[in-house]
């Protein structure tokens, strides 16, 4: 289907191409796989850590706080990104919370999105 990224390879959007879209999202969740990994090693944990949005906008560096059980939710599916409220986004909005919503991507890059995945075996 989609050829796996290797490791460590970091993509930007440079047009308005869904598929380079995705990437980008990619990244912006595999930094955020970093941010969680810190918060697990705290002790105590935080009650609430600043993730990157993973909207569209590759410029964008604000950030979303959430509990570790809201990130956990939004990973179930590697096709369902946190971003701020108001955001670029070629996705369908799926949950509506305080301070960010959950956006699910649909058709092929929703398919680019789960072959990215960082928590998918080998990614």
């Amino acid at each position: 289907m989609y050829p796996e990224r290797p490791q460590g390879t970091k993509y930007a959007v440079i047009s308005g191409d869904e598929t380079k879209r995705a990437r980008n999202e990619a990244t912006f969740c595999e930094a955020n796989e970093q941010i969680r990994a810190a918060e697990r090693a705290l002790g105590p944990p935080l009650d609430r850590v600043p993730y990157l949005s993973e909207c569209d906008d590759v410029e964008c560096r604000e950030l979303v706080p959430l509990t570790a059980e809201e990130y956990e939710h939004v990973r179930e599916d590697a096709a369902t990104f946190a971003i701020a409220p108001g955001h670029p986004n070629e996705g369908g909005v799926v949950e509506d919370h305080e301070g960010y919503v959950v956006v699910r991507k649909s058709d092929r890059s929703g398919e680019v999105a789960r072959a990215l995945d960082p928590r998918k075996e080998g990614a």
